[in-house]
């Protein structure tokens, strides 16, 4: 769902039209995103029947082998390992059943959650049946690193191959760095509990010279924090709080990066993030945590500043620091930005590259 269909146009747009074949749930085709990113794809495009995900998997699979497919690609696999080793399983016990294609599966998601998010039984399984479906004939599954490729390995996934997240480089030349009285620190994109909000909004309050943008889809808890939050309010009082909580289309998306000065990606989940890159790209330097991967990012790219996420004050002194060497951060934000691209996602997904 979400931006993550933007991944499965990557992979159709690198096919020839006559091979590309799009299996979609009815609910992920009825979304507004689907348009969004794949309309004109041209592909030949079935809606599954099934309503539930795991019956979805089964019927793709069915559907890829009764008509033929050479290879079955799940671009956002997490939820389709046990279905999937499920139905593999199943076929492979039957007798006299057509070929069925070769199968890669891409792992979003490989560290248990942060923050307020509580783990369910299905991550605390996912590394065994991840190696249950490894050992599978014809099956190759891989996990989506950072776009910089700086982690190769996951813990509890011993030999599971890295995929570089996909961004490509802005159409547009880099903006010049800001000048002005005014910051510009912001969040982009889904915006939900484990990016910190709250901490960012008490931290840019204590900062007269901050404003705060938040641009694209609000989850309802951050849409309740908004509403509740004294530093919000103290902030939209004071007019230095600009909320455009919908789904913004790329062009949306690139213009509200493009405006700020430091992106705050204060995750606190061990987990990629595509805006880190995203930031890259347009030379806006980050703010981001004291640990996980997107910390291991920002001490390989040089491209930002560590905070403690639990932290306002901390949030602040961190702030404080890359403002006061912002041309440095954003000279290595550049540079970190040069060597992006979607090859590496496309190749290796469709087998062309290890």
């Amino acid at each position: 769902m979400g931006h993550r269909l933007h991944y499965v146009r990557w992979i159709l747009d690198a096919l020839p039209p006559a091979e590309r074949l799009l299996l979609v749930s009815s609910s992920v085709a009825g979304a507004p995103e689907f348009a969004e990113y794949l309309g004109g794809a041209g592909a030949e495009t079935v809606v599954l029947d099934a309503e539930d995900h795991g019956a979805a998997i089964a019927e793709a699979l069915d559907t890829a082998t009764a008509r033929g497919a050479d290879h079955l690609v799940v671009p956002d696999g997490d939820k389709a390992v046990r279905p999937l080793l499920r139905a593999l399983v199943r076929g492979s016990l039957g007798r006299s059943r057509p070929r069925r294609p070769r199968v890669t599966v891409l792992l979003m998601r490989t560290a248990l959650p942060g923050g307020p998010e509580a783990a369910t039984v299905g991550m605390a399984l996912k590394p065994a049946l991840v190696a249950a479906l490894r050992r599978l004939p014809g099956v190759r599954v891989h996990f989506l690193t950072d776009a910089f490729g700086v982690v190769t390995r996951r813990p509890g996934f011993p030999g599971v191959t890295p995929v570089r997240d996909p961004v490509a480089p802005p159409s547009e030349p880099i903006d010049p760095p800001r000048t002005g009285d005014r910051v510009r620190v912001g969040i982009i994109g889904v915006i939900s509990a484990r990016k910190n909000v709250p901490v960012l909004l008490r931290a840019c309050v204590t900062r007269p010279e901050v404003d705060v943008v938040l641009a694209g889809r609000c989850e309802p808890d951050v849409r309740d924090a908004l509403a509740t939050d004294p530093a919000a309010a103290r902030l939209r009082a004071e007019g230095r709080l600009a909320v455009d909580d919908r789904l913004l289309d790329d062009a949306e998306f690139d213009a509200a990066l493009r405006s700020l000065d430091v992106a705050a990606v204060l995750h606190d989940n061990d987990a990629p993030s595509g805006i880190v890159a995203e930031s890259c790209a347009r030379g806006v330097p980050v703010l981001g945590p004291d640990r996980g991967w997107i910390a291991t990012v920002l001490d390989a790219t040089g491209c930002g500043v560590k905070a403690r996420v639990d932290d306002p004050a901390d949030v602040a002194d961190a702030l404080d620091r890359l403002l006061a060497e912002r041309d440095h951060y954003v000279a290595a934000a550049r540079k970190a930005g040069a060597d992006l691209g979607t090859e590496d996602f496309v190749g290796v997904l469709l087998g062309d590259r290890e």
